[in-house]
């Protein structure tokens, strides 16, 4: 296949009038076959929605294994190729249920995004920074559960939460790191050295930054300045302009590297659905003028979808397409440790999205195929 572009951008460049050649599922030098011509849109590779809980009105953790791949249509339509199934703070047992109904559709393949595996957030949270985690359910940190999860997954868990001023927390963190899973560092109000030997421990990913953390203290500047000035930790931001506002997302672009920030929905099954009442995990969730609360008032994921917050990045916070496209992009897939996704260059996976001037997903490509087309 030959893809003709106009503008495409990728690795923090915008390139200009070319074409991208697609061999069996992957980008390629060589361009003969038929003629995918996208020089009306702006070409991306396809986004990694690496945090997020659901859409389209289903629930990751509750979903069945038909509605994971119907879930993985949702994602296609707003420009993801590739995302996370995001768990919430719920029994041990419902957390196992989870893990291996993600299994088995890693397995099987889906219609549209691909499902790259399980995000565990939670139960391993502070629950004074519990946000919408069921508190009566939150755990110590148990290696020994861990290891457990971890087994049941296979290779399916690929991130999990942990507070950092837990009790054991950087033995749990050196433990995940050498069984290939990455550790993220969220709700919790812990102090500087706290979150600095957490992250020292291998806990490299910032969750939800400014959400569910202590606020920034000029005294004790916790994990979210801890998070801001450490080169080597990667910062999630909910750009949906109601979990953060703009100028805090302008903070984080002047504090971190770009290639640093991971830009993430953090979408409940909300997303793309009416105002109404909606469920995450065992707490109810109201949802009003698309934003979603519980009971108690605290902000319960988002009804965001990706393409909406790259739009809220470059036309809001003012951030260059090349730069913001990166949080989408390569920026999660380097998070992740994924290495042939992010990118428009030959040799990694033929994921892309198309993008007409107003933001909106045209067509969404993965492994070389159309899985979602609006031209």
């Amino acid at each position: 296949m030959k893809i003709l572009y106009s503008r495409a951008v990728s690795d923090g460049a915008i390139l200009k009038d070319g074409a991208l050649g697609v061999s069996d599922g992957r980008f390629s030098a060589d361009l003969s076959g038929e003629v995918l011509d996208l020089t009306k849109y702006t070409v991306c590779p396809g986004f990694i929605d690496m945090h997020t809980h659901g859409g389209g009105g289903i629930d990751s953790m509750k979903a069945s294994e038909e509605e994971l791949d119907k879930l993985s249509l949702h994602y296609a339509s707003c420009g993801v190729a590739t995302f996370n199934a995001t768990s919430v703070t719920a029994s041990l047992d419902d957390v196992v249920a989870a893990i291996h109904r993600v299994k088995n559709v890693m397995k099987k393949g889906t219609s549209g995004a691909v499902l790259n595996g399980i995000y565990l957030e939670g139960p391993y949270l502070n629950a004074k920074c519990r946000g919408a985690h069921d508190e009566s359910l939150l755990r110590a940190i148990n290696i020994d559960e861990l290891k457990m999860l971890v087994d049941e997954g296979e290779g399916a868990v690929k991130v999990v939460t942990l507070a950092p001023d837990l009790e054991g927390v950087c033995d749990a963190v050196r433990y995940l790191r050498s069984r290939g899973v990455k550790v993220s560092l969220g709700h919790s109000p812990a102090t500087g050295d706290e979150a600095n030997s957490a992250i020292d421990a291998g806990g490299n990913i910032a969750v939800h930054t400014y959400n569910a953390m202590a606020p920034l203290n000029h005294r004790n500047v916790g994990l979210l300045g801890m998070s801001l000035i450490r080169d080597d930790v990667y910062n999630e931001l909910i750009c949906d302009l109601i979990h953060v506002c703009p100028e805090a997302i302008k903070i984080v672009y002047k504090c971190k590297n770009p290639r640093n920030v991971v830009l993430i929905t953090d979408s409940m099954d909300a997303a793309n659905m009416p105002d109404g009442e909606y469920m995450l995990g065992t707490l109810k969730v109201f949802v009003k003028d698309s934003i979603a609360r519980i009971e108690n008032g605290a902000l319960a994921g988002s009804t965001l979808c990706s393409n909406i917050a790259l739009k809220n990045v470059v036309n809001t916070i003012g951030i260059p397409l090349e730069t913001a496209v990166l949080g989408l992009t390569l920026n999660p897939a380097n998070a992740l440790g994924l290495t042939d996704v992010g990118s428009l260059q030959a040799g990694f996976r033929a994921h892309l999205t198309a993008l007409d001037d107003d933001f909106n997903v045209v067509l969404t490509m993965v492994d070389g195929k159309i899985v979602y087309d609006k031209r």
